[in-house]
């Protein structure tokens, strides 16, 4: 078997292209699918919907990277269907912003730094657990 291109380069514009699209859908979906169903069920909290896929996010992207930067383990069309695609597409700073300004403008503060708090602190601490567990699983 031989490895994967090291060098983006090497891959084909299109194949990457297509890879990042295709991911990109993917992950979009799911943050979709995520953030109704969480506001559905919590809809005093639909602003978890937004919590559950950055911080799944978060995990996969260490485990990911590990894959990919420590054990070279993916060639780069899968890192940018995984990585650049899915994982930007599940992912999403941007709604987070806006709730918790919308949480602080209707006088919710303390529930916008707990959204703050576990976005920030709890993804920080998700990527370095996908990289430990990256180092576990993959050595």
């Amino acid at each position: 078997m031989t490895a994967p291109p090291a060098d983006p380069e090497a891959t084909p514009l299109a194949l990457l292209i297509v890879a990042v699209a295709v991911g990109g859908a993917a992950g979009a979906v799911c943050r979709f699918l995520v953030s109704r169903a969480a506001a559905e069920r919590f809809p005093v909290h639909p602003w978890l919907g937004t919590l559950a896929v950055n911080l799944a996010g978060c995990f996969l992207i260490g485990l990911a990277m590990y894959a990919a930067a420590e054990r070279g383990r993916l060639s780069p069309a899968t890192r940018g269907l995984i990585v650049t695609g899915f994982l930007g597409g599940l992912t999403t700073f941007s709604t987070f912003g806006q709730e918790a300004v919308s949480l602080v403008r209707g006088e919710r503060l303390p529930i916008a730094l707990l959204h703050v708090g576990a976005n920030v602190l709890g993804g920080l601490a998700l990527v370095w657990a996908g990289r430990r567990v990256g180092t576990i699983l993959l050595g």
